[in-house]
C-alpha cells in the first residue's frame, strides 16, 4: 500500500501530501474497504503512531492525528489494534497526563484532534473503554478544569474533555466510585460550575451554557454511584453539604431566563434530570426563605416551583413519542419534593388540584394542569401513566376517596389495583403526611355532589332506570345474555375478567360463573 510505503520511507517532502490526501479522500468515510486485513490496519496505525513520536515530523503530528481520529471510527481490529502504549500516546498528545503542564501551548488542534480520537475509542470500543479507564485522563480533566483561569483554555478543548469525562462515568460504572470520592469529582466539578457562574447566569453565552450542561451530566453519573472505596473514608454530612451547595447553583439554573439564548432551555431540562439523583435532604436549598410576599408562599421563595410545573405543562403537550423522556424527570422531582417537602406539596397541590368548581366536565376534558394529567393516567406508555397516578396521589396525601374525587375511578384504576387499593385503604391504614386540612369543598361541588358519577368523575343528570319497565323473565334473558357475551370475550383472550382480592388487587377468575359468588 502506497500511504505505508511512503511512511516507512520517512520521506519528509512526500509524507504531508499523502496525509493531507489520505484525509481529504476519507474524511466522512466510517470504513475502509483498501484496508480490510488486521495487518494493513494495523501497519497503518503503527507507522502513524511512529511518526507521531519522533519530533522531526512534528509539522505533520496533527495531520496523523486527524487520521487516527478518521481510523477509530472503524471498530474492526481495533482490539489487535489498540495497546497500552497507543492509550498513552494519545494521552500524551491530548496534554492529559497529570504530569504535563496544564497549560495548552498556542497551537491546540493537535490536542484537539487527539481528544476527539480518544472519543471515539471510548465512545465505541470497550477494550479502549477499559483501558482509558485505568489511567490517570480523569484526573487530568481535572486538573485542567481547576486551572486559575479556565476560561483561558480554548473552549473546544474543554468541551472534548467534559465528554470524555462523561463517557467514562456514563460507560464505565466501576470507575465511578474513585472519581467521585478518591478524586472528588463532584467537588471539583462544583466549584467549575461556580467559575461558568461568576458573573451571573443570565449573561451565560452559547458555549458557556454547552459547558455547563455537560458537566451536569457527568455530576449525574457520579452521583449514580454510592458504592464508597473501600479504603477510603467518606464523611456524610460533608457530602450532604456539598449536594445543597449545588443545589443553590442548580437554582439559579432553573430559573434562567431561558428567552435569551436557546441553548438556556437544554440547560434547564439537564439541570432537572440532576435533581433526580441528588440527595433529597437537599431539595429545600430550591425554596429558601423569603420576606416577599409576592414571591412568597408561607414564608419560602417558591419561585423555582413555578418553574417545574411551567416546565411540566409545556411538555404535557408534547407528542406521545417523546413523552416519556420529555415527562419522567419532572414528574419524579415534583414526586419526590411533594413527599418530603409540606410547603411544596400544598403550593404544587394549589396549582394542580385546587378546590374543585368545573363538575359538569370529566377531569380529562380541558386544559388544566388536572386535566392534562388526568388524560395521562391512561396513557399507553406505562411509566407515564404510574408516574402521573403517583404524582396526583401525592398531591392527594395518598387519599384514595380524595384521589376519586378529582381524577374519576376509571382513571385511577391502574394505579389502586398497583397499590392494593381497589377497595380502598385497609382499616389498618395511617396516612405518613400532616394532618392539616385541606377542605377542597366548594359550593358548586356540594351542590352536584349527589349526582357525581365516581367512576368518570362528573356530573351525570339521573336517568331512568331500563329495569323498571322488564319483567323478572327478561332481566333474567339480559342477564344471561351478558354472561354469555363476557365468555365469548374471555375465551377470545380480549379480555380477562377478574375479582377484586383479599390484598386490595385484582385476581384473574378461572370462569365467568365466578362473577355470580357474590
Amino acid at each position: 500500500m502506497d500511504f505505508i510505503n511512503v511512511m516507512k520511507s520517512r520521506d519528509g517532502s512526500k509524507i504531508p501530501n499523502v496525509l493531507e490526501e489520505f484525509i481529504i479522500k476519507n474524511a466522512k468515510s466510517f470504513t475502509f474497504q483498501s484496508m480490510e486485513t488486521c495487518k494493513i490496519q494495523t501497519e497503518v496505525w503503527n507507522s502513524l503512531s511512529e511518526l507521531l513520536r519522533d519530533e522531526e515530523f512534528s509539522d505533520s503530528h496533527t495531520q496523523c492525528l486527524q487520521i487516527l481520529k478518521i481510523l477509530s471510527r472503524d471498530q474492526q481490529h481495533l482490539d489487535e489494534i489498540v495497546t497500552d502504549s497507543l492509550i498513552s500516546l494519545l494521552i500524551e498528545k491530548a496534554n492529559l497526563s497529570p504530569q504535563q503542564p496544564s497549560a495548552l501551548p498556542k497551537e491546540f488542534n493537535g490536542i484537539l484532534e487527539a481528544q476527539k480520537c480518544i472519543f471515539n475509542l471510548v465512545f465505541s470500543h470497550p477494550k479502549s473503554r477499559t483501558l482509558f479507564s485505568e489511567t490517570s485522563i480523569a484526573e487530568a480533566i481535572f486538573m485542567r478544569l481547576s486551572v486559575d483561569n479556565p476560561s483561558s483554555i480554548p473552549h473546544e478543548v474543554i468541551l472534548f474533555d467534559l465528554k470524555i469525562l462523561f463517557l467514562l462515568t456514563a460507560l464505565c460504572s466501576n470507575c465511578r466510585p474513585s472519581l467521585r470520592y478518591s478524586l472528588h469529582g463532584i467537588q471539583r466539578l462544583t466549584k467549575y460550575l461556580e467559575h461558568c457562574t461568576a458573573n451571573g447566569v443570565d449573561h451565560l453565552d452559547c458555549n458557556t451554557v454547552e459547558l455547563c450542561c455537560e458537566t451536569l451530566k457527568i455530576i449525574f453519573n457520579l452521583l449514580l454511584s454510592n458504592d464508597k472505596p473501600s479504603d477510603l473514608a467518606v464523611d456524610t454530612e460533608n457530602d450532604l453539604q456539598l449536594q445543597c451547595h449545588l443545589m443553590k447553583i442548580i437554582r439559579q439554573f432553573l430559573l434562567v431566563n431561558s428567552n435569551t439564548v436557546k441553548k438556556k432551555e437544554e440547560l434547564k431540562s439537564h439541570a432537572i434530570n440532576l435533581l433526580t439523583s441528588m440527595s433529597f435532604e437537599s431539595y429545600e436549598e430550591l425554596i429558601p426563605p423569603s420576606a416577599n410576599t409576592e414571591d412568597g408562599f408561607q414564608g419560602c421563595d417558591i419561585t423555582t416551583l413555578v418553574v417545574l410545573l411551567e416546565y411540566l405543562d409545556e411538555r404535557l403537550d408534547k407528542p406521545a413519542r417523546v413523552l416519556q423522556e420529555e415527562l419522567l424527570p419532572v414528574l419524579t422531582v415534583l414526586i419526590q419534593f411533594s413527599k418530603t417537602n409540606r410547603i411544596a406539596r400544598k403550593f404544587i397541590r394549589s396549582r394542580v388540584l385546587p378546590p374543585l368548581r368545573d363538575v359538569m366536565h370529566r377531569p380529562e376534558e380541558g386544559d388544566t394542569l388536572r386535566n392534562k394529567l388526568c388524560r395521562l393516567m391512561t396513557s399507553p406508555v406505562t411509566q407515564v401513566e404510574f408516574l402521573v397516578a403517583e404524582f396526583l396521589f401525592v398531591l392527594c396525601k395518598e387519599n384514595v376517596s380524595r384521589l376519586i374525587k378529582y381524577s374519576g375511578y376509571g382513571n385511577a384504576a391502574g394505579l389502586l389495583a398497583h397499590r392494593g387499593l381497589m377497595m380502598g385503604h385497609p382499616p389498618t391504614h395511617v396516612s405518613t403526611y400532616s394532618s392539616d386540612s385541606e377542605d377542597s369543598g366548594t359550593e358548586e361541588y356540594k351542590q352536584a355532589e349527589h349526582s357525581i358519577n365516581p367512576i368518570t368523575g362528573s356530573y351525570e343528570p339521573e336517568r331512568p332506570n331500563p329495569l323498571d319497565q322488564m319483567s323478572e323473565e327478561q332481566k333474567e334473558y339480559e342477564a344471561v345474555k351478558l354472561v354469555n357475551m363476557i365468555d365469548k370475550l374471555q375465551r377470545k383472550g380480549i379480555i380477562q375478567p377478574a375479582r377484586v382480592g383479599e390484598d386490595g388487587k385484582p385476581r384473574a377468575i378461572e370462569h365467568v360463573m365466578e362473577l355470580q359468588k357474590d
